[in-house]
């Protein structure tokens, strides 16, 4: 193995990250149906439309879909054509979307909420209109995230550019859409152009980690099924000994503009001795950078923290107005 962390360990920190993701959701709805409250989502659902924080979403296990309000009350359940027709028929007098959008993702074993912070931050202080989605980051493979992302964007009605800001796997997500895209995988291209992409903390050659994961799910103990569990698919599809080389075999690198946003301790030391050189406590710094983006920088901080820090939300936010993080002579391009 060549990762050497112990399986309880690992066990851990996914339920420690889990429990983060989810806490904020748990115990606020009493019902299946109750429209009164927010709704539940620990990560099970799929933003399948977006429009001014009203969702349809599609649930990876049961295949149902529900309509959220802007508030996140569920609206009604049932099949994707029913809650279609009710999400039309309740925002058919909402202003429309503007012409630029500003797409969010969180990454693996996270929900919407840990974008709020940097949703929020681009709205105010950008004045940019952005759509936090969401996806069921443990329970389905890229290629059906990829697919439920293309979904949102072609009901992305007058919107004529797409910026990306992305946290983690939803980067892979996000790559993985563009290729999907590029070969019209799921019919004619969008007529969408792409602005700039902010990548923060990408697993962009896999994730060393995701090999003990990995070799952990090969099992059929308790464990193993608890690591799958919290783990799912995705896991296995970035381990570096296991699906990344075929994984990586189905993105492209964007196109258009992009930056990398990497956290760590900034020594060659980072947060984990087993992993070589600097790393974030999840990625080591080197495979999270890409070559041709044109601009790169490194701003101290753990892996699931990222988002939340204000220095990389103004960072952010600098390179979709500007195209760099602090001043154009001072870009990093990765060549």
């Amino acid at each position: 193995m060549t990762v050497k962390l112990t399986h309880w360990s690992i066990l851990g920190a996914a339920l420690l990250v889990f429990m983060s993701c989810n806490s904020l959701t748990i115990g606020q709805e009493t019902g299946l149906l109750n429209r009164d409250r927010p709704a539940v989502n620990l990560g099970g659902w799929s933003d399948e439309v977006a429009f001014r924080n009203w969702k349809v979403q599609r649930h990876a296990i049961i295949g149902h879909s529900r309509l959220l309000d802007a508030n996140g009350h569920r609206v009604t359940f049932g099949s994707y054509e029913t809650c279609f027709a009710a999400f039309k028929d309740a925002t058919k007098d909402l202003e429309p979307l503007p012409k630029r959008v500003v797409i969010v993702m969180h990454g693996l074993g996270a929900t919407p909420w840990i974008m709020n912070g940097i949703s929020k931050y681009i709205t105010e202080n950008g004045k940019l209109h952005v759509e936090n989605i969401g996806y069921a980051s443990t329970l389905e493979d890229i290629a059906a995230y990829a697919k439920s992302l293309d979904h949102v964007i072609r009901h992305f009605n007058g919107v004529e550019q797409i910026d990306f800001v992305a946290h983690s796997m939803g980067n892979i997500v996000i790559r993985r859409y563009l290729a999907d895209r590029d070969k019209q995988v799921h019919g004619p291209r969008s007529p969408i152009a792409f602005g700039r992409f902010v990548m923060i903390s990408p697993p962009n050659h896999g994730a060393e980690l995701a090999d003990t994961v990995a070799d952990l799910t090969a099992d059929s103990d308790l464990l193993s099924t608890a690591v799958k569990l919290l783990a799912g698919e995705p896991a296995k599809q970035l381990a570096t000994r296991g699906g990344w080389p075929e994984l990586e075999k189905t993105l492209v690198t964007p196109d258009f503009e992009f930056a990398i946003i990497a956290g760590g301790r900034g020594d060659n030391q980072g947060y984990l001795k087993q992993l070589p050189g600097d790393d974030d406590a999840l990625l080591t710094v080197e495979t999270m950078k890409l070559v041709r983006a044109v601009d790169y920088i490194q701003i101290k901080g753990l892996h699931q923290l990222m988002p939340t820090y204000e220095e990389v939300q103004k960072k952010t936010l600098s390179f979709l107005e500007h195209g760099y993080f602090i001043t154009a002579d001072q870009r990093q391009p990765i060549k």
